[in-house]
């Protein structure tokens, strides 16, 4: 048993691995970006997988920016 336990963390043990949110670790199990097993109604996630988690991990909040084809002070705008 005491195997299980070292091989395995809860979500809330992931959530303070990766120092994000625990509803952020839910919703990433829930879409399939983290690998768990959910049993008896909790999930169980392996320390490989947090581990291999944490390496692609962007802690970045929102969408990556783009940067904008042109600005109103672009010589786009200033012709007209």
């Amino acid at each position: 048993m005491a195997s299980l336990l070292e091989n395995y963390v809860s979500s809330s043990e992931a959530a303070q691995i990766l120092r994000i949110h625990p509803f952020t670790i839910q919703k990433l199990l829930q879409d399939g970006r983290l690998r768990g097993e959910k049993i008896a109604n909790r999930w169980l996630i392996s320390r490989i997988a947090v581990d291999e988690y944490a390496q692609t991990y962007n802690p970045r909040r929102g969408r990556p920016r783009t940067k904008r084809k042109y600005t109103k002070r672009s010589p786009i705008w200033l012709n007209n």
